[in-house]
């Protein structure tokens, strides 16, 4: 994978970039991390990242201006945090960080002035290994004598230091003295000089320099291999700190033959890229003090406390994928670079890769576009191509894509009678599984009010192929779409899911396909069309946040119903995802699960109105009430009828303990139904709109009795029905793997694909079989011999072919 793709991901999300406090710093103190340490008690943590920022931190700490304070965003609120008032305090009541230089290179450096410009570049020039000589008239410190700020032996402690540090002062008698020395530095030794004009002695003895402005970066004047301190305006003592750390950093690439502009961006002072919400943010006064400039520790940490430590993150709060870990999307994104181009090792993010729904809500939220969805389609997609994402990883999936487009479900025809269709009702590979009885009364009921033809045609769009990261299949699924389509003479292909909208959207542009929705929303209603009592909340599919025409049409459906639909916080183009999207729900169950009670806990009884029959089925599976649009436009339907949508006791019945039978019928078919229910639409519209012979329904050669609490479990494993016949037809013809001689329970394994399945069963006198429980594993077994053989089977007391372990 591209590394380049990442960087251009860590360009767009904001996080971890400077808040607007440390942007509008003219030095870059962190301001944000110096606050919460303070708050929090840590204050010698706190004047350590204070002191990587702020040079000779016990002097300039009283003289700060607190620039920071025009940018925080307290001040939206009620007031701006007093950054210069926790300086003061961490200088008085943090541990001081004693500075060790870097070991010495020779070099010598010219300071003119020794104003507070002057000494910082001095002290940070020292502290790289340099020998800054500090020229100066009269006492050191310039300006900083008369400085009424600055506490009693401040100033005199900073020279001690920079005397530690090798630092040598200079003294000169006279300006012209000064003037000579400047006119040549490197006959006189210097590899360069910074001249401090905020020392007035400095201005007498370089005149030349006086009125021209340094570069704003690397504080450069016109003199060669000279920087400086100076120009049309340099009153504030926070900008001489940050020319003087500036001019050193300058002073030390010329040193190392590097050019000093390159790669200064960052010290330039900007606008913050955050955006920070302040929604829900309480209002807090400032922290009165007695003495600003000896604030008490209660004082300063109330004061530190007001901070918002403001960060981004605005992606975190409706996804709970971005919740799951403690991160944001930057570092995760790192997270999951390193680990597919992991050369070995058992990558370990891939099942966090895996659990994205890819829905794109971060990447609407975000103010930069930062999706890190797409990001983990190119994961997956690599994953693919170097075969490190398993086929188990996604194949029950899979497997339903494979079906739906195969010769027991997938078909197209024309309307009875006719010979070519103006539309072709495409309702999706969901839609028919869960609603097989509604589907084809939508389609009789487009066929009645719809001229010039109206199609049907069954398959599935191929999102779990592509969700998956499987582009192979991806391909091949859309150029069978595109071929049935062509044939069927290029239909308008009306699309009821909105996951295959997107989809064929985006693989394939040249169908001409479009929304169901908005021409059924205008279409006379059905008869019996009606909407249940109480109020809905509407919930748009994540995969149409971006189709308004489809969200406007479905909530006038809605309003022509009777209902007026109510919007939730997250809605249209923030809308949530149910868990189904990126078939996270497959990768990690817990995680989809969490996905759909984001809804259900916001409708607090209210019914979910969900135009994706998937995100209806996801949000009764958590327990919620919800409804699709064919519920209300086909209440009776014809396989799955849904009486207790409308009866007039509602309420007593949704308590699945006080009536089961109830909750049973609004619980969505299960994986085994599904497929099923697939196939039987075809074979009913075959039989009962063409007058066709449809092939008959595979059926089960062996009598297999699963109980309702074992075919629960099975779901939740992903295990079907199907799949457990396969195993005891092994069993039939071969007998059983293992035998539990204490129960007499027959144990049997068979890896029909890339998984392994497991059964535990009785056989019968009458020759049926009874599950009693199943599992798989993508794990390879080697042949169980000899005894004590390790298997799973022997840690419960089986034996192979009815022999004890």
């Amino acid at each position: 994978m591209d590394h380049r793709i990442l960087e251009i991901f860590e360009s767009q999300c904001a996080q971890d970039t400077p808040p607007a406090c440390q942007c509008r710093c003219p030095v870059q103190v962190e301001a944000g991390t110096v606050a919460t340490l303070t708050a929090s008690g840590q204050v010698n943590e706190a004047r350590r990242v204070l002191e990587r920022h702020l040079p000779l931190a016990p002097l300039t700490a009283y003289l700060c201006e607190g620039p920071c304070r025009e940018k925080c965003l307290r001040r939206d609120l009620d007031s701006a945090v007093n950054l210069p008032l926790l300086e003061i305090h961490l200088v008085k009541a943090g541990k001081a960080v004693k500075a060790f230089p870097l070991p010495g290179t020779g070099k010598r450096l010219a300071i003119i002035g020794a104003d507070l410009a002057a000494l910082v570049c001095a002290f940070e020039l020292a502290k790289k290994g340099h020998q800054p000589v500090i020229h100066h008239l009269g006492e050191p410190g310039g300006t900083l004598i008369a400085e009424t700020r600055l506490p009693e032996g401040a100033l005199s402690r900073a020279l001690d230091d920079l005397r530690r540090l090798k630092a040598r002062f200079a003294r000169f008698e006279s300006a012209e003295e000064l003037s000579r020395l400047s006119s040549d530095f490197a006959s006189q030794g210097f590899s360069g000089a910074f001249v401090d004009l905020g020392d007035p002695a400095s201005a007498q003895g370089l005149a030349a320099l006086v009125g021209s402005d340094p570069d704003p970066v690397t504080m450069a004047s016109a003199l060669d291999s000279v920087f400086m301190f100076g120009g049309a305006d340099f009153q504030a003592r926070i900008a001489a700190m940050s020319s003087g750390k500036k001019a050193a950093a300058s002073l030390d690439r010329l040193i190392q033959g590097v050019d000093p502009a390159t790669a200064r961006e960052k010290e330039r002072i900007s606008d913050s890229r955050l955006v920070v919400s302040l929604k829900g943010r309480e209002i807090v006064p400032e922290a009165a003090c007695a003495n600003p400039l000896s604030p008490a520790p209660s004082e300063a940490a109330s004061e530190a406390a007001r901070c918002l430590a403001c960060a981004c993150l605005a992606c975190l709060p409706p996804c709970p994928f971005l919740r799951e870990r403690p991160g944001h999307p930057k570092k995760f994104a790192r997270e999951f670079y390193n680990n597919i181009i992991t050369a070995f090792g058992n990558r370990s993010s891939n099942r966090f890769i895996n659990s994205c729904a890819e829905c794109g809500l971060c990447g609407q939220i975000c103010p930069t576009g930062a999706d890190l969805g797409r990001f983990v389609d190119l994961c997956r997609q690599f994953m693919v191509a170097t075969s490190h994402m398993p086929v188990s990883t996604f194949e029950q999936p899979l497997e339903d894509q494979v079906f739906s487009n195969g010769p027991e479900a997938a078909f197209w025809r024309h309307q009875p009678g006719l010979e070519e269709s103006r539309f072709m009702l495409f309702p999706g590979c969901q839609l028919i599984a869960s609603e097989p009885g509604r589907t084809l009364a939508l389609y009789k009921h487009l066929a009645e009010n719809l001229s010039g033809g109206v199609g049907l045609w069954s398959g599935c769009c191929g999102a779990p192929g592509r969700w998956s990261g499987r582009m192979g299949l991806t391909g091949t699924t859309m150029d069978c779409l595109k071929k049935a389509w062509r044939e069927a003479g290029e239909p308008r292909v009306l699309l009821a899911c909105p996951s295959c909208a997107l989809m064929l959207k985006r693989e394939a542009p040249e169908m001409r396909t479009e929304s169901l929705w908005p021409l059924l929303a205008d279409l006379p209603l059905p008869a019996g069309a009606k909407a249940p009592p109480g109020p809905l909340l509407i919930h748009d599919p994540c995969s149409a946040r971006l189709d308004v025409e489809s969200q406007d049409a479905v909530r006038r459906l809605f309003s022509r119903l009777g209902r007026e639909a109510l919007e939730p916080e997250w809605t249209r183009r923030l809308t949530l995802c149910c868990g189904y999207g990126g078939l996270v729900d497959q990768a990690y169950p817990d995680l989809g699960g969490k996905f759909a009670l984001q809804r259900t806990k916001e409708a607090e009884g209210k019914t979910i109105a969900a135009w994706c029959v998937m995100c209806r089925d996801r949000f009764r599976t958590a327990g919620a009430r919800a409804v699709h649009p064919l519920n209300l436009l086909f209440p009776d339907g014809l396989l799955f009828p849904d009486d207790l949508l409308f009866p007039d006791a509602f309420a007593p019945k949704r308590d699945p303990a006080a009536n089961p039978a109830a909750a049973a019928l609004l619980k969505p078919p299960g994986l085994s139904k599904r497929r099923e229910n697939r196939g039987q639409l075809k074979r009913l519209a075959l039989k009962e709109l063409w007058g066709e012979t449809p092939p008959e329904a595979p059926s089960m050669n062996l009598k297999i009795d699963i109980p309702a609490d074992v075919l629960e479990r099975l779901e939740a494993r992903r295990i079907l029905a199907s799949d457990v016949e396969s195993v005891l037809e092994a069993a039939a013809a071969d007998g059983p793997t293992f035998v539990n001689s204490k129960t007499g329970r027959s144990l049997r394994s068979h890896r029909p694909r890339q998984v392994t399945f497991w059964v535990e069963y009785e056989r019968r006198e009458d020759g049926s079989f009874l599950v009693h429980r199943a599992w798989c594993h993508r794990m390879s077994i080697p042949e169980v011999t000899g005894e004590g053989a390790e298997s799973p089977a022997s840690l419960e007391g089986y034996a192979r072919d009815g022999g004890r372990v």
